[in-house]
């Protein structure tokens, strides 16, 4: 289908010349198409092959009759252009657009499949010489629109240079001028020397153009060692880093491209080019020119070089996957492992003199090994892995000595510990990038395989902290890609001996690496050498549990993977010291926490190997002075403390067997010094002991209560700061501690009177409450104004089961929390995570009371707590957040779905009374605030508010058949329009406006429905306002006029019930312009859509009074975008009755002298078109007000419009206001 398309276009663009504007708009048009359907093929190109010739072909042959027939080189030797500068400073051909186009095209598939395949397509006759190049020289290089073209023609005369005939034969101009040069060469060289200077892709093509022309043998000996001079000459010079660049570019290919006898002779003209860097400073931070630098380095070392394959190499055999699986199912292999150098058997290496400058060219190639930047690196390895083939077994041998000094460079050993601390991640990723070459071209000899793994072994878990950061990823990636390289190179004896080395370290790595590249590639390079060489133990299941997949993934990685890798013996130990020695350590918090979760997982396949290796290990670093130890350790020992008593279960023998170890572990946070708990950066210590304490507790460790006391104070302190995951690691110990240990009723005390100071220090009333309740603990508590800590501590009156000889102080702690959900008249005691947090925790005291609620609390309580839930949905607070509010009503929605259902379920089973708890009009009042929810402007609480709808829709009495657990009105309607087989869209606007509007018809919803719907018409985005008032103005229009018109069969709406409805919201919400702005939006459109004036009994629905609203809504108000609402609905008003038009006008007049220009202006414009829409036939008196209106500059001063303005009550028939005399003299 692609295909076909592009073709279409080609098709068109390949059409004729004569083309108006709109063709070419088309053809652009279609250019774009074109190159949009091959751009996605760039990671896969080849695919494009089948397609290439007939791409390519047609737009050759076509360009190729254009070029032949404008005939540039007349027009260029016509204009006596010198000799020596070829070069033309103006278009001498105006090229058309079609053909600009076409060639953008070719360039752009050149791009996309390289210029090398696409090369196999173009016209490459002797007669295409001339006028390629004569009509590039015709073209104005200065034309940036153009350079497509110009590299196209470079590339195009690269191929057509390299013809197998004399060139000398096919310039025209040739027979003129004697020796050995002639005219056209001398023309191209200048050309692509102008080229080489170029800022754009044309320098490329220029490059390769030169390193064709000047290779040929024939033009060589002319021309390249001129060349060659004049780019030393040029690079000594030259201050522009891409002339600069360009000339090594076109060095490196003529070394690349040409014979050796041809180039030897040259290399001592060139010589000077590679110490260009030392010499000239300004291009030495220039990673292109670097890597030329480089690159070129190697060029002269592969030219000095006789080119042979080294015989002293190692020579696996079968390079075929299939090959080698094969021979290794056999008997007898065809490689003695005994005397793995075979090759040297069969011939003794030919003793070659070695120039001299090998030495230094080895010496750039390994200092470009240091090299800040990758490309500089990978190409100095490359480099010597081509040179090493070349050189006798003991200058390779060198070359090997001198990789295995960059790895020991700035490393020493302390204390029996190896230190990388100093070393370069910059010469270690190059090293190991040139061990790979050399180890996939056999020249890395098996004998150095015993050096080399350690070092490899090491750069796999290369990891530096540098900061707060760390480096050494692309080392540890480049290590992955020489062990995967060993694969492919060595037979499975000549590895064997270090598999249990490689696997392990690979597994880790696979598993355990912070980075998925990294992860990846070492899971490739494990799968590779166990496809390879089918001697890792336990290969196959490994790689198909961490395949490239699996380990995308972290977390599935360590805790899942991972234990499934340790299950083999093989590899467990050496996963647990990595996670207890080098993740546990490791500078990112998140790594730390994870390598504890698989230390959790890992305790259960060998236990007795963490009590008596790793516990010993990790408890030192438990009181480590590094931050990061600390706290990993704090971490890992908590973890596995809790699976070792898990693993026990309910026999506690372990205690008094380990006891030392035990008691151990309990005083660990007792003997941190206090500073790491008040120094800066104390969270992270905080948090890891806190979690600590809280895996100890659930692990039911043996303590005594001063260490409990000593727990607490430090869950409390964690629980008091500002870090909502510190404080969510809190709750959970203070979960763990309760459920342990339990509570005392002086502690319970403690939290709601701190809640209650907090917000409610300075009311006289509620303060003589705390005191009335809590008189005998006022000297126990400091009075505090820390928010943070009343989100930790509201969370944490939650966790409490108040059972037994606590359920006295359930009421206070309720009553603490309902005061803390509510929104405060001090706005710096309101905290949006505070009021959330605590409908959290009724939430959570309603769960865990569950069946025992009706037991342990009375209908007051009960009361309490469904009014909580109610208020916290009126919860619409904002900061700078946005609307915070939002976190409050969805954690009361998520609280009614859990209380709802519990009462009515106790109600039913309630034998002692017969007065029930939960009522319908609850029932009611439930579904009314989740359907206005339901259509809010959040996506994120339309969709928490429709799954909880939903749920309790259709939620059913389990003790009764067939019957509704909430009895509500207007069910039939609900499970029509919201039925549960279906998907609803809760988050899409456009699926699901529609849907709501039509339970606008149940009388008990509507009002609350409807106020939702009003506030999403408001909202901020583009989509939600227009399919929510769209939505909202098309059902309102299709409704009838009065309730005379609707059937009594069944639930409908009339215009006038629902025109009662806005007003009775804009009555009720007059004073909260969060619903009144986009209410009078609503009722503008309305107006606007000629809904309204539908209503002509006045009797049936007052106008005045929504006349009234409208006007207490402009009074004193200086919201602009309100005022031009209630603007608008006044210009919709002048529609009305007389009575109604005229107040309106009365209203709009005074807007035109309001002291806000922007109001002035647009009153000015609303009015006019009101006016002009409501004349039927103008007359002269509505002439005269439109004059006035669109004539007069409404930001005059107010001074002057005012004569304007009362020119216009006459004109409209209404009176002047009488303005009151002024009492100055009183």
């Amino acid at each position: 289908m692609q295909s076909k398309e592009f073709f279409e276009s080609l098709h068109i663009l390949l059409k004729s010349d004569t083309l108006s504007k709109e063709d070419e708009v088309e053809q652009e048009k279609n250019l774009g198409k074109a190159i949009a359907l091959i751009n996605p093929y760039q990671e896969q190109p080849y695919l494009l092959d089948p397609h290439l010739e007939a791409m390519v072909k047609p737009t050759i042959e076509l360009l190729r009759s254009y070029i032949k027939s404008v005939d540039a080189q007349s027009l260029v030797l016509s204009k006596n252009i010198p000799s020596d500068n070829i070069v033309s400073s103006e278009d001498l051909i105006k090229v058309p657009t079609k053909i600009q186009r076409l060639f953008k095209l070719v360039y752009y598939i050149m791009k996309i499949r390289g210029f090398k395949t696409i090369l196999k397509f173009f016209t490459h006759e002797v007669s295409d010489l001339e006028p390629t190049f004569y009509f590039l020289v015709a073209l104005n290089p200065k034309d940036f629109n153009a350079w497509e073209t110009r590299y196209v023609l470079l590339i195009w005369l690269s191929l057509i240079c390299i013809i197998p005939f004399d060139l000398k034969t096919v310039d025209s101009r040739a027979s003129r001028v004697g020796g050995n040069k002639f005219p056209l060469v001398d023309h191209i060289i200048d050309l692509s020397k102008f080229y080489l200077k170029a800022t754009g892709k044309e320098r490329d093509a220029a490059a390769v153009l030169l390193s064709r022309l000047l290779t040929r043998r024939d033009i060589a000996e002319a021309y390249l060692i001129d060349y060659i001079q004049w780019a030393r000459d040029e690079a000594r010079k030259v201050k522009d880093v891409f002339t600069i660049t360009g000339i090594f570019t076109s060095l490196c290919a003529i070394y690349k491209l040409g014979q050796r006898q041809t180039l030897l002779p040259t290399l001592d003209t060139a010589w000077p080019c590679l110490f260009l860097l030392e010499e000239n400073e300004m291009f030495a931070n220039n990673t292109l020119v670097r890597k030329m630098s480089v690159k070129l380095a190697q060029r002269f070392g592969l030219c000095y070089l006789k080119p042979k394959v080294a015989s002293w190499r190692y020579q696996r055999g079968n390079r075929s996957l299939r090959d080698s699986l094969e021979t290794s199912v056999k008997t007898t292999t065809g490689i003695d492992p005994l005397n793995i150098h075979q090759s040297l058997k069969e011939s003794e290496e030919e003793e070659e003199e070695i120039p001299e400058q090998i030495e230094e060219i080895i010496e750039i190639l390994l200092n470009g090994l240091r090299n800040k930047d990758t490309i500089v690196r990978w190409s100095a390895a490359k480099g010597l892995g081509r040179l090493s083939q070349r050189l006798p077994k003991e200058l390779a041998d060198d070359v090997i000595e001198s990789l295995f000094e960059l790895f020991s460079e700035n490393t020493f050993t302390h204390n029996g510990v190896f230190e990388m601390s100093a070393v370069s991640d910059h010469t270690w990723h190059g090293a190991c990038l040139a061990v790979a070459e050399l180890a996939r071209r056999g020249l890395l000899l098996p004998e150095r395989l015993s050096e080399v793994i350690p070092w490899v072994c090491k750069a796999l878990k290369f990891d530096l902290k540098r900061g707060a950061h760390s480096i050494g990823s692309h080392v540890r990636d480049a290590a992955c890609y020489v062990c995967w390289s060993f694969a492919r190179a060595y037979a499975p004896e000549v590895l064997a001996p270090h598999v249990p080395e490689l696997a392990n370290n690979l597994v880790v790595v696979s598993v355990f690496d912070r980075e998925v590249n990294v992860r990846r590639a070492s899971s490739a390079a494990f799968q590779e050498n166990v496809g390879r060489l089918e001697i890792f133990p336990h290969g196959i299941e490994i790689i198909t549990a961490a395949d490239y997949f699996a380990v995308g993934n972290k977390v599935n990685a360590f805790l899942n993977i991972s234990t499934k890798i340790a299950e083999f013996t093989e590899y467990r130990y050496h996963l647990i010291d990595h996670l207890s020695t080098i993740t546990i350590t490791n500078w990112d918090k998140s790594m730390r926490e994870l390598a504890s979760k698989a230390l959790h997982k890992l305790t259960r396949l060998d236990l007795n190997y963490m009590i008596d290796k790793v516990l010993p290990l990790l408890l030192p670093q438990t009181l480590s002075s590094d931050m990061h130890t600390r706290h990993g350790a704090l971490f890992a020992v908590g973890e596995i403390c809790f699976a070792w008593s898990d693993i026990q279960g309910n026999d506690k023998s372990w205690i008094e067997k380990y006891n030392s170890l035990v008691t151990q572990i309990s005083s660990i946070i007792g003997s941190l010094p206090e500073n790491v708990f008040t120094d800066f950066g104390s969270e992270v210590t905080c948090q890891a002991a806190t979690h600590f304490i809280a895996c100890l507790a659930k692990a039911g460790w043996p303590i005594n209560d001063g260490i409990l006391k000593g727990w607490k104070l430090v869950v409390y302190d964690l629980l008091s700061r500002k870090d909502e995951y510190g404080q969510e690691i809190a709750v959970s110990a203070v979960e763990a501690l309760i459920n342990q240990y339990g509570i005392t009723g002086q502690e319970i005390e403690q939290y709601p009177y701190t809640l209650l100071f907090f917000f409610f220090k300075k009311k006289k009333l509620v303060f003589l409450y705390v005191h009335n309740s809590f008189n005998t603990y006022m000297g126990h508590i400091h009075p505090s104004k820390n928010a943070y800590a009343r989100r930790g501590f509201s969370l944490a009156l939650g966790l409490i089961i108040f059972v037994n000889d606590i359920k006295e102080y359930l009421e206070p702690v309720i009553d603490a929390l309902i005061i803390s959900a509510t929104v405060q008249e001090i706005k710096v005691w309101n905290d949006a995570e505070t009021r959330r947090n605590s409908i959290l925790s009724l939430t959570k005291i309603v769960k865990n009371l569950g069946n025992d609620f009706k037991t342990v609390c009375n209908e007051r309580i009960f009361e309490k707590i469904i009014n909580a839930y109610f208020m916290g949905l009126e919860d619409y607070s904002t900061d700078s957040r946005g609307d915070v509010g939002s976190w409050t009503r969805e954690a009361s929605m998520m609280g009614l779905l859990e209380f709802g259902p519990l009462i009515i379920r106790l109600d039913s089973t309630d034998s002692t009374s017969s007065k029930r708890w939960w009522t319908n009009e609850l029932s009611i009042k439930v579904f009314r605030n989740l359907l206005k929810q339901s259509v809010e402007r959040i996506d994120r609480v339309r969709s928490c508010a429709g799954k909880i709808l939903l749920n309790l829709l259709y939620m059913k009495k389990e003790w009764e058949e067939d019957g509704w657990m909430f009895e509500i009105p207007g069910r039939d309607v609900l499970l029509k329009v919201l039925p549960k087989n279906e998907v609803i869209y809760w988050m899409s606007p456009s699926e699901l406006y529609p849907r709501m509007v039509k339970l606008l018809v149940i009388p008990e919803y509507r009002f609350d429905l409807l106020t939702g719907l009003v506030v999403a018409a408001g909202g901020m985005t583009e989509s939600l306002v227009r399919y929510s008032s769209a939505t909202l103005i098309e059902y309102i229009n299709a409704l009838p006029t009065d309730s005379s018109n609707v059937s009594s069969s069944e639930l409908k709406i009339s215009l006038i019930e629902l025109a009662k409805s806005l007003l009775d919201i804009a009555k009720h919400f007059e004073k909260q312009d969060r619903i009144m702005i986009p209410l009078l939006e609503v009722v503008d459109l309305l107006f606007e859509a000629g809904t309204l004036q539908k209503i002509t009994n006045e009797d049936e629905f007052k106008f005045l009074e929504l006349f009234e609203c409208v006007k207490k809504g402009v009074t004193r108000c200086k919201d602009i975008r309100k005022l031009t609402a209630c603007m608008k609905v006044f210009c919709g008003m002048t529609s009305l009755s007389d009575t109604v038009r005229n107040k309106a006008l009365y209203q709009l007049l005074g807007l035109l002298i309001h002291p806000f220009p922007k109001i002035r202006r647009n009153t000015a414009d609303q009015l006019y078109l009101a006016l002009t829409g409501s004349v039927e036939e103008p007359t002269e008196e509505s002439l005269e007000v439109e004059e006035i209106l669109t004539n007069t500059d409404w930001n005059d001063p107010i001074p002057r419009l005012k004569e304007a303005r009362n020119n216009l009550y006459p004109l409209l028939g209404i009176k002047p206001p009488v303005s009151k005399p002024s009492n100055l003299n009183n």
